[in-house]
């Protein structure tokens, strides 16, 4: 499998001969998720659903920010604690991921992991990368030579364009902060001063703990390149000499009325609301328009076609089951569940650097084979078909429900009729099945 990394600008091939292993940086929980919070998670999920197929060994791995100012702010606001908001928004999370089928992955949170972090700071500080000032300590960002290469900068233009940062104990403007001073929310003992990490540390800390000190795939929304994941990769050359990761993997921005769609400029849409209207297929569905790395335009209109092509091709495949059954060629619930076979232009569209949009004109292609096939007997053809249409389902993250399970007694009423001639009867099974939203 071949898959763009952002930092050599090039399409890289997955090694053969090793765990895969794939990071992403998970939401900081401070409100809930919405629909652009939520599309890396299901870009990953993908990848690792077509990782699996193929019998590779991957593992995925996941953080939660539960410290953070804007945590802060919304227990103050809320007279309550840091622990009791960032554990009622990281419940809601994994709800939110278990409602949209996205394979359940370990996470962990940066409060659990203080002692490592701590670790790294001061050895960055032992090999000359980091200097404390009053109580805080700060990454010198002139001591790695590379720093911009993951966002294609350079440090003078970085410089110029910086913020203005109230810190007088910074060497150069564009240090970032490892270790906060401060006696505000949540606060550890450390060898420099009472305080907390800065965000920049928590993923280079995790990634290290419990994966490697390079990985293959590190990955998240592209908000993400620029300071964050620089600042991780520069930390972590600093002590391994390393890159963080071989493959640096960018999700698109989700944009409403083609703008970028966040929590600052309350244009976003909660993902908890929108599974109130609409099932977690057109969700999934609606991320494989375009390519992963591209922006994507949310609109309900969108929402609304999306759901109804998805009900015709859930439509034809019950059809197509139906058929088979009817014509005593079942495709066995078991062979739906077990046959791991993808069409080959499917597998070669996601093969290549997750091509969702290609990868699903294939597939709806089948899709529509199915009618004719059906007319034409060809029932070989046919089950070959039904077999790639549930096993790419279940790649795409969606689970198929099989008709000959959910309506047995009536499709076989069905058989029945039709064996016995019984006309009438099999055109009433037939309307039933249709008003029951079947075939």
């Amino acid at each position: 499998m071949k898959i763009y990394d952002a930092l050599t600008g090039k399409i890289n091939k997955l090694p053969d001969d090793e765990v895969i292993s794939i990071y992403y940086c998970g939401p900081t929980v401070y409100n809930d998720v919405h629909i652009g919070n939520i599309r890396p998670a299901i870009t990953f999920d993908v990848l690792h659903r077509f990782l699996l197929q193929q019998r590779r060994k991957v593992i995925v791995l996941s953080n939660i920010t539960d410290i953070d100012d804007k945590i802060i702010k919304v227990a103050q606001e809320t007279n309550k604690t840091e622990p009791e908001i960032s554990e009622h928004y990281f419940k809601n999370y994994v709800d939110v991921l278990r409602s949209l089928n996205i394979l359940e992955i370990p996470f962990e949170k940066v409060s659990t992991n203080i002692e490592n972090i701590i670790s790294i700071i001061q050895k960055l500080i032992d090999a000359g990368y980091a200097y404390v000032k009053n109580g805080d300590v700060y990454f010198s960002v002139k001591k790695y030579k590379d720093y911009g290469c993951i966002s294609k900068q350079n440090i003078d233009s970085l410089i110029k364009n910086v913020r203005i940062d109230n810190s007088i104990h910074k060497k150069s403007p564009l240090d970032f902060v490892l270790w906060k001073k401060t006696n505000v929310g949540l606060n550890w003992e450390s060898p420099w001063s009472k305080g907390r990490p800065g965000w920049h540390t928590e993923c280079v800390s995790i990634i290290n703990k419990h994966l490697a000190e390079q990985i293959t795939i590190h990955g998240g929304g592209v908000d993400l390149k620029f300071p964050h994941h620089e600042n991780e990769n520069a930390q972590n050359v600093a002590l391994t000499n390393k890159n963080l990761a071989k493959n640096w993997v960018y999700v698109g921005h989700v944009t409403i009325n083609n703008e970028k769609m966040s929590k600052s400029l309350n244009n976003f849409v909660l993902v908890k609301n929108l599974l109130n209207v609409y099932s977690y297929e057109i969700i999934r569905w609606f991320f494989y328009q375009t390519k992963y790395e591209n922006p994507i335009n949310f609109s309900y209109e969108l929402l609304e076609q999306i759901k109804k092509d998805f009900i015709k091709i859930k439509k034809n495949i019950n059809l197509g089951i139906i058929n088979l059954f009817l014509s005593s060629h079942q495709v066995d619930a078991s062979v739906i569940e077990y046959n791991n076979a993808l069409d080959e232009k499917f597998s070669f569209h996601l093969n290549n650097d997750l091509d969702f949009p290609n990868a699903i004109k294939e597939f709806i292609e089948q899709n529509k084979s199915i009618s004719s096939l059906i007319k034409q007997k060809n029932y070989i053809d046919l089950s070959k078909i039904i077999v790639y249409q549930v096993n790419e389902l279940q790649i795409l993250g969606i689970e198929y429900k099989n008709p000959l399970e959910l309506e047995h007694e009536l499709i076989s009423k069905w058989k029945d009729a039709l064996e016995q001639k019984n006309y009438p009867e099999s055109d009433r099974i037939r309307n039933e099945l249709i008003s029951k939203g079947i075939i």
